[in-house]
């Protein structure tokens, strides 16, 4: 009991039993082997050489040759870091101006529709970006691509172009693009909960919309834009998928691409610890990025303008803007969702050819029908639900009891365990992937290449499932505890029959959330493949690398199949109402 008191000091030690302790701290130990373990061992590896050799074989040394290649090389700051911040920079900026438009035309004016459109912006979310990077190329490859050869017959134009999606500018407008759901979700939070009483008597006392607009409602919601942008842009700097489709024809190198092609040389041997050192500047520019986030994540509580006191909010009126609205919506919405999903349809029946008068009389479902005939492809759709499913489930029970730690418990430490699983956030999937295989290729457990070693790469992102599970906890009032404790229950019990129940939605939430994470994953998948764990995405990957375009594109329509009920779920228990 003593030692249980020093771990949990507070008025319900007594009430946890050792069960209690033993589920509690196997908790935090795997919260904190699913974060830390991989990411100690990569640290280690960016010290260990020659490179023939793995980080932790017998005959491996100490060594800080990793960092004099790596650091000495001209290319780093000749290519590598210029382009990254470019890259990075531009798609959050086309991101935001995209998707603040969208936030407010849908939570503060009378735009119709507004409930479909919510739902529909969030379909890029849901599907691979890989998936919609390939559809852009489909559309927009600067000889072939569907739109340029409608623009050069429209006009009479000859050569290519008039679009370039292999270009900085090409890959920026991509990626911003498919971060727009992403920046979208937060800044609609951020302007459904602004109190429009202070606008209103901006307007009562005769200023104009605009006036308005730049001397009342930007400087609230200054922090909730600021906090959304410093996230958006961490998530810009780790993306991988579209720096493959599209940055790599056009010779462009990010920090990812890089990282990744340390560990795939196209003529040497993996170099672990030269990926790892590459790794570990991304990795200090993602903590000083979660810092500064938390820093605006307190600042934005000072400007709250919710009270206890129920308004209702106003919309704008658009009038005359309504057209144009719409049509921005419809543009954004026509080339970010609708377009890829049609382009994807159209390739995986009748092959990469635009559409004509006699496209009907060569439509094949031939590429489905050798999908259906592949075992492999059976062997992909299998586990793509057994690792995302799994990996969503771990998470999400670990994260729940990460979260009662923190509310209910005063553990000598929890602040260092809070901002561990927010950590998780940060960590690119590249550099998850690669500390994931330098463990498990370490670690005599002969997990490497199965399933399991995806399932256990993929359960270190508690960033979600912890907040979510603490807003669900703080919501359940601390009696419903007491009262089970008094009534003899103990910990074990309370929590299986009272508090799991009792936050079934947020649970639910997480669980929703993490699978299409699972779901949609690519990075990790990739750098950790074998033919024993191939999932959905790295055979579209393959199939598109072979220029078998039908039968990726195959892929890419059962893909959507999947997780279009995802959507319907996803608006009906995550997102309120907009209406």
């Amino acid at each position: 009991m003593t030692a249980i008191a020093v771990l949990f000091p507070g008025r319900w030690a007594g009430d946890l039993g050792v069960r209690g302790v033993l589920v509690l701290g196997a908790a935090v130990v795997a919260a904190l082997y699913f974060i830390s373990a991989p990411l100690f061992t990569m640290v280690l590896s960016a010290f260990r050489g020659p490179e023939d050799m793995l980080p932790f074989e017998d005959a491996a040394e100490w060594t800080l040759g990793h960092f004099a290649e790596v650091y000495i090389n001209p290319v780093l700051y000749q290519e590598i870091i210029p382009q990254t911040f470019i890259f990075a920079f531009g798609a959050v900026t086309v991101a935001f101006l995209i998707a603040f438009t969208l936030a407010w035309l849908v939570e503060r004016t009378d735009l119709p529709g507004r409930n479909v459109i919510f739902t529909l912006i969030l379909f890029p979310l849901l599907v691979p970006t890989m998936m919609l990077g390939i559809a852009w190329v489909f559309m927009f490859g600067p000889n072939a691509g569907w739109i340029n050869q409608a623009i050069r017959f429209l006009f009479g134009m000859e050569g290519g172009g008039p679009f370039n999606i292999f270009s900085m500018t090409g890959l920026i407008f991509a990626q911003g693009a498919a971060l727009v759901p992403f920046v979208f979700l937060l800044l609609a939070a951020a302007l459904r909960s602004m109190n429009p009483s202070l606008e209103e008597a901006s307007a009562a006392s005769g200023a104009s919309p605009m006036t308005t607009f730049f001397r009342i409602t930007l400087p609230i919601l200054r922090p909730g834009i600021l906090a959304p942008l410093i996230l958006a842009f961490l998530v810009a700097m780790e993306q991988f998928e579209l720096p493959l489709i599209v940055g790599l024809p056009a010779r462009i190198n990010v920090f990812s691409i890089r990282i990744f092609f340390e560990l795939s040389p196209d003529t040497e041997l993996p170099v672990y610890g030269r990926a790892a050192a590459l790794a570990l500047p991304f990795l200090f520019i993602g903590i000083l990025l979660l810092l500064a986030y938390n820093h605006m994540i307190r600042r934005a509580d000072n400007f709250v303008t919710v009270t206890g006191k129920g308004y209702r909010p106003e919309r704008f009126r658009l009038g005359k803007w309504k057209w144009p609205s719409l049509l921005f919506v419809a543009v954004f919405l026509a080339f970010a969702a609708i377009l890829p999903a049609l382009v994807l349809l159209w390739t995986s029946f009748f092959g990469f050819n635009p559409p004509s008068y006699n496209a009907l009389a060569n439509m094949s479902f031939k590429p489905y029908i050798e999908l259906f005939q592949e075992e492999r492809f059976y062997k992909a759709i299998g586990n793509t639900f057994i690792v995302a499913g799994g990996s969503a489930i771990v998470v999400t029970l670990i994260g729940a009891m990460l979260a009662w730690i923190l509310v209910r418990t005063k553990m000598p430490g929890r602040v260092i365990l809070d901002f561990v699983s927010f950590f998780s956030i940060g960590i690119p999937s590249v550099i998850a992937g690669l500390a994931a295989m330098l463990l498990y290729l370490s670690l005599p457990i002969g997990v490497y290449g199965t399933v399991w070693v995806l399932i256990l790469a993929y359960s270190y992102r508690f960033a979600v499932t912890t907040r979510l599970n603490r807003a669900g906890l703080m919501q359940l009032h601390k009696e419903l505890e007491e009262a089970s404790y008094a009534a003899g229950g103990t910990w074990i019990t309370t929590v299986r029959r009272i508090v799991l129940p009792l936050m079934g939605p947020s649970l639910l939430a997480c669980l929703v959330l993490l699978f299409i994470i699972g779901f949609r994953e690519f990075t990790i998948p990739l750098i950790l493949m074998s033919e024993d764990n191939m999932v959905l995405s790295v055979i579209l990957w393959r199939l598109f690398e072979n220029l078998e375009l039908s039968k990726a594109a195959a892929v890419g329509v059962l893909i959507i199949l999947f997780v279009i009920p995802i959507i319907f779920l996803m608006r009906r228990i995550l997102l309120p109402k907009t209406e």
